[in-house]
Parts: C-alpha cells; structure tokens; sequence
C-alpha cells in the first residue's frame, strides 16, 4: 500500500517511517522534532499556532516555549535555510520551503526477525592570581576539551537503513543504555564484560536508537549513579526515558549464548536471544533481534578480516576500563594483516593520545589519510581528521587545527554521526575562542551542545559547557564561568573522566583568581597534584603542577610554589612541553618580583617570552612581558622600560583587547611616575581605573587600585586616596594588596591605631611576599 512522502530541495520527509532523508542519509533528529516538521508540512497553506502545534506533537499545550523554540531551531539548522519556517508573529508559524512536493512512496518490507542478516561490524573507535590572574590561560582549558575524550570513539560506517513502523508500546523518545555484560566463562573472556557492552551499543545506534555512549555508563557506574543489578539510573543524567539493556553472556559445548533483557518505563520490557559459535557473531544477532522487536531495521555493514572486529572491541575494552597499557599490549599480538586496518590504527592513534604521545598518535593518522579516501570512506577519514586537529590544537598548532576540523564537518555533512560531529564543531570553537571570535565559538558550542543532547551524551555536553565557561573568561566573566567550571568539574568527577576533570578544576582555580578567591583558587588544586602521579597523560601532569603553583604563590606560600615550578624546569620535555616551561618561567618571575628581587623576576621574564608561549597562550605572553617591564621600572632603569613598553605596544597593536589596552595604560602611568612627571602619571592612572571598573573584574581593578593610591598618597592627594581606598576595602580581608592600601592611606591620615591594624592584616595575608616590594 502507498502512502504519501513529501520533496523539498534534498530532502525526502517520510511521515510513516518519521524520518528526514538528506539523499540517502537519514538525519539524526529527536522523534517530536520531526513530528514538528511533518505536522508544519501538512498543514503549509496556513500559519499552525504555538498551541497546536505543541498539542498536536506533544499531546499537550503546556510545552514549554523553550522546547518548541528549541525543535524549530533544528529543523532550520538541518534544512541550512532559517526562512524555511517562517514566525508568524503573535501566533506561531508556517512551512515556506518552496517547492514541497507530494510522492507516492512503497512501505518498508517487514523483516524476519528470524533471517536476519548478521554482516561482520567493523570496530568501535573511539592565574594565576599573583602571575596577573586577568591573562586567564583559556587555551590551558580549551586543549583538554576540544578532543573527544572517549578515544574508543565509534569508526564504524554509517550506512542507510530503511526504517520500519515503531512498535506502538515503544512510541516516544527513548534513549537506550547498555550495561556492562554479565559473562560465564573463563577468566580469557573477562574482555567481553565491556567489550560486548561496547559492541551491542554501537550495533543499536546504527539501528536509528538514541544510544548512552559506553563512556558516559561506564562513569556512571563508577559515580555509583547507575546500578547495574537494580536497574536504576540517576533521572538526571538522561534527557528522556531511558531502556537499560543488560546482556548476559556463557559458553557451552562450544557455543556463546547472548541474552539481552531491555528494561524500559512501566512494565516495557524485550527479551532478545542468539547462539553461535563466534560470541561477537551472536552478540550482533541478538542486538538485530532486539532492534526488530524495538520497530527498527538492523543496520548492514562492510566485512573486515578475519579477527579485526575482535581485536577492535577488546581494545575498546581496555580503553572503557582505563587501561591504555593493556590496550597496547593487546594490539602487540595482532597479525600484520590486522594492524593494516583503519579502525585498528585510529584506536591505537587514540591510545597514543592518552598516553600524552602526540607525535606517535600523529604518524598513525597521518598514515591512515593515506590509506583512507574520502570517495571510499568519508565517515573514518573524518574522523582521522578530527584527531589530527586534536593533536593539532594540543600542540598549539591553532589554524591548522581549525582547518582540520573544518574539512572534518564537511566530510560528516551526509554521515550519521552526531558525535563525530559534536566533537569536530566543539573543536572548531575552541580555535574560534582563542582567536576572539566568541559569537562564532558560542554559536558552535551551541551547535555541538545539540548534538550531545540528541545522542543523550551527558558527557559531551559538560565538555561544551566547559568551553562555554572558557568563553565567558574571554568575555571577562568570572562570575559566570565560576558555576559552570563547579558543575563540570562534578559532573567529570562523577562520569570518571580525569583528564577532562582536570582541565575544569584548572579553569576554576583561574577564575575564582580574578575574583580575588584565593582560597578556593587552592582548594580547586588540591587534587591535581595529590593525584597527579597517577595521571597516564605527562602532558597534563606538567599543566596541573603549574596550576597548584601559581595558586600556592597566591596565598603567599611562595618557596612551596617555587619548588614545583623548578620541578616542572627540571624534570618536563623541552620540546613536547614548551609551553608550560614558559608559564613556570613567567610564575617565577611573577614570585621574585613579589620578593622584591628584580634582576631575577627580569631574568625569568625573559625566558618566558619564547614562541612557544606566545603561540600556546598570547594573554600569558603579554603578561609575562608585562613582568619584565614592571622589574625594569623597579630597578629604575627608565629608558629600558620605556622601549620595552613601546615594543609592546606595537605587539598589541597587531591583536589588540580592552584588558590589554587597560595593562598598557597600567605601563604608561608607572613610567610617566618613574619620569616624574606626576600629572601624567595620575591622568593615566585614573584612566586605567576607569577601564578597570568597566571591566567589573576584581583582579583589574585591585591591579590598577594599588600604584594609584600610592601615587594618590604621594602627591598629597589624601581625599582622592582615602576615597580609592574605601572602594576596595571590602577585599581587605582577602588581598594583601587591598590590606596595603588602607594601611598607607591611613598613615597618610594620621591615624597610627587603624594603619597598624591594616598593616596586621597584610602581613597575615602576605605569607612569605615582600610589603616592601612595589603593590601589584
């Protein structure tokens, strides 16, 4: 029997089957999305109100505007054309793609759940406050988000399948999780308990089910906020009601049984068997019987060799299970014939990654782009791609990466992997933030935030919410980047995620700095290095000892923070870390400086202004060239400062921010003081405070408060200096340089009893910095 298909540009809409053809590729999209899109195209000759349509697709009209705003954004982004739906105003909306086309179309054959096919799947791939807290080190934050951090990232083929009517006690959004298997075998086969986990996942995801990645189970599990036995996972977590499947896996007389019990809302409940000889033969089987019995068509797929699928999965295995060592050792045993394939190489590139070996994880990408044609395979050399931007941005290389991951989005533009896409448009965002195009980065966060939610990856999205907190640093928005660093740092921790935890505890401890948090800046570091010998990646060692370092110097604890970053001098690979050794270099220039020992904060300065650095991070490079002027002028070496400042001036000419200009102006007033010309020195001074307070930064505005007091003070503009003070008094208990303020104000009004007692509170606060040293 016929039934009615609509036309319009390259798209196919298929009322029966609710699924949207681009060509020959179905688009990833939430049920009630096209069930919006097909009630706007049947009913195109009129306006559908708000109301309506939320009854007619939700069976309500309390639908929040939000989630209907949300499903219409979708479809426009989808289509590639926003007039594709018009907003009819103070009613709802209309279907305006011209022309739409009605066809006739054939149903779906119906499928033997008995018969079917069982085609070998190829293998699942994968402030420093003290320092000058204002050059937040975002591309310290962004590197660890921009890759995907599950390497075992899916490799497989995304093909066409033809969908068939849902079962109607299935209807409605439903995201699938598979759970570790349960196996009865021996201790060899142990592999299978993530392995089959991993298999079965990806094989109900080909199927057109939304399906929990494995990483994001697996974290779960471990946070204790998913029980295997009970069936019961943490409601908050899953956007929508989730169907847990628990594979049961033994062996007898030679042949692998493979049980799947999906448990869903209600009494909902599927049972799916398979037997063969080879488990991950029956394993398949049984996830194609459970997606027949589920109303959707099994996926067909290429053949590999002989033992590949196997090796693929047991790799996956170890990777799930955070054994990257066993992960090697485990593709040490394949045959030459086995490491040829793609999928192999691309799993062990992500093992290399991991392992913080990023020319090793390169030369295997690099020799599968040889291997792999976008004609033959544009979905596995998409993916090849992304994680060479990966390595690219890791190694700083920031326009190469964004290249990279823009050749990668349109390799996927036809494929069916929202998650191969999440990643490459949250990388692509990230090389937009540390270029300054913050719309562009939020709109592809956004993008890549979609994408995560749609494939119920609540992993991918507390990435994308960590970049976001990246952006609003770039914005000079501490206090909203604050809750998202807290969230996504409890969210990593709860999903076991290290490296990813790691990178928002960092970004915390940076903003609590320019919010003068000092204590919690410290408090954010106390895991990195309690745990930081057991972190695989050394790269991300090197990143987390610096970042308990600058938080000790802004406490005070100076010789401690010392230690670590003559640890990190010493001990860090010259070349694959040289851009941390720059930041240790400008840390310890920033500490000497607050010793009040210039030459050394000069000489350190100065080795931090490598390309390395300027290239890693172009915030931490001015600020470390800052440093070495600032140590001129306190030595009164006038006439080298003031060609070191018109040096930098020139520099910042060429990326030019408000936060640098406020710093420059920071430069032009402490010189103008140096030259004694005292007018100029407090007409910059007040227009750097200014800016400052524009700003609303903590951090900027004691920067700017502390040299103008003293200026204020010195030029027996006593009032002004008072007032300034009164302005700043409420870090007084928390920043030493606030606490110096009022005490010199207060000697300047003669009045010993309340300078003494500001004097007690900066000594309390100074730890081991000089209060001889010039404020900073």
């Amino acid at each position: 029997m016929t039934h009615v298909v609509y036309a319009f540009g390259d798209f196919l809409l298929d009322p029966l089957t609710r699924e949207l053809r681009r060509g020959s590729v179905v688009e990833n999209l939430p049920v009630s999305t096209v069930d919006c899109l097909i009630y706007l195209v049947q009913h195109r000759n009129r306006s559908v109100g708000r109301d309506e349509l939320a009854s007619a697709v939700w069976g309500r009209m309390d639908v929040s505007e939000a989630s209907l705003t949300q499903a219409i954004m979708r479809l426009r982004r989808v289509v590639g054309d926003a007039s594709c739906i018009r907003t009819t105003p103070r009613l709802g909306y209309r279907w305006a793609f011209e022309p739409t086309r009605e066809q006739s179309s054939e149903p779906p054959p119906a499928i033997d759940s008995h018969h079917t096919a069982a085609a070998p799947a190829p293998a699942p791939s994968a402030t420093r406050n003290t320092r000058i807290a204002w050059m937040a080190g975002v591309s310290m934050f962004v590197l660890a988000i921009a890759a995907s951090a599950a390497w075992w990232f899916s490799t497989r083929t995304t093909t066409d399948r033809p969908a068939v009517p849902p079962d109607s006690s299935t209807a409605g959004p439903v995201a699938v999780m598979v759970l570790p298997a349960g196996v009865d075998a021996a201790g060899e086969w142990a592999w299978l308990r993530f392995g089959l986990m991993d298999l079965i996942a990806n094989q109900l995801r080909d199927g057109g089910l939304t399906t929990t990645p494995s990483e994001t189970t697996v974290g779960l599990i471990n946070a204790k906020r998913l029980d295997a036995d009970t069936l019961e996972v943490d409601p908050s977590f899953a956007k929508v009601t989730t169907l847990l499947v628990k594979p049961q896996v033994a062996q007898a007389g030679g042949v692998w049984n493979i049980q799947l019990s999906a448990n869903g809302p209600g009494a909902m409940k599927r049972v799916a068997e398979a037997q063969d000889a080879d488990v991950l033969v029956a394993a398949r089987r049984a996830a194609d019987t459970l997606l027949v019995r589920l109303g959707h068509t099994p996926p067909m797929r290429p053949g590999a060799p002989q033992g590949v699928e196997e090796l693929a999965q047991r790799i996956a295995a170890a990777g799930l299970a955070g054994q990257l060592d066993v992960a090697r050792t485990i593709a040490e045993h394949a045959t030459p014939e086995q490491l040829a394939r793609p999928e192999i190489g691309l799993a062990l590139s992500y093992v290399d990654f991991y392992k913080g070996d990023y020319q090793a994880s390169r030369a295997r990408c690099e020799a599968l782009l040889e291997q792999v044609s976008a004609e033959r395979d544009p979905h596995m050399r998409a993916l090849v791609i992304n994680q060479l931007a990966v390595i690219d941005f890791r190694e700083q290389k920031f326009a190469d990466a964004g290249a990279r991951f823009d050749k990668a989005l349109e390799l996927l533009r036809f494929v069916n992997d929202p998650k191969a896409k999440a990643a490459a448009y949250t990388g692509r965002g990230g090389v937009d933030v540390l270029a300054g195009r913050l719309d562009a980065a939020t709109a592809e966060m956004g993008q890549a935030r979609l994408l995560h939610e749609m494939s119920n990856d609540a992993y991918g999205m507390a990435r994308v919410d960590l970049n976001l907190g990246a952006i609003a640093m770039y914005r000079g928005q501490p206090l909203v980047a604050v809750p998202l660093f807290e969230q996504t740092a409890e969210r990593f921790e709860m999903l076991a995620v290290r490296e990813a935890r790691d990178s928002a505890l960092r970004s915390l401890a940076e903003a609590y700095a320019m919010l003068l948090e000092h204590d919690k800046a410290l408090a954010a570091t106390e895991r990195l290095v309690r745990e930081g010998t057991q972190a695989p990646n050394a790269r991300e060692r090197w990143w987390n000892t610096l970042s308990r370092a600058v938080s000790l110097a802004g406490v005070g604890r100076l010789d401690e923070a010392v230690v670590l970053l003559q640890r990190i001098r010493k001990d860090s690979d010259p070349a694959a870390d040289a851009a941390v050794r720059s930041e240790a270099d400008a840390a310890l220039a920033d500490i000497a400086f607050v010793r009040a020992d210039y030459a050394e904060a000069g000489r350190s300065s100065r080795a931090a202004l490598t390309p390395a650095l300027e290239s890693a991070n172009d915030q931490d490079y001015f600020g470390a060239w800052f440093t070495r002027i600032r140590a001129l002028q306190a030595t009164g070496d006038v006439a080298g400062a003031a060609a070191e400042s018109s040096r930098l001036k020139d520099w910042v000419a060429k990326s030019p921010n408000d936060r640098r200009t406020l710093y420059l102006r920071l430069l032009e007033a402490q010189q103008a003081r140096g030259e004694q010309r005292s007018d100029a020195a407090l007409a910059a001074f007040a227009d750097a405070l200014a800016r400052a307070e524009r700003s609303g930064i903590p951090e900027d505005i004691l920067a700017t408060a502390s040299p103008y007091a003293q200026a204020l003070v010195d030029a027996g503009r006593i009032d002004e200096a008072s007032a300034l003070a009164g302005r700043v008094a409420p870090w007084s208990e928390r920043d030493l340089r606030s606490a110096l303020i009022e005490a010199h104000v207060y000697d300047a009004m003669h009045n010993p009893d309340a300078a003494q007692r500001a004097l007690r509170r900066a000594r309390e606060l100074a730890g081991e910095r000089s209060l001889t040293a010039p404020v900073r």
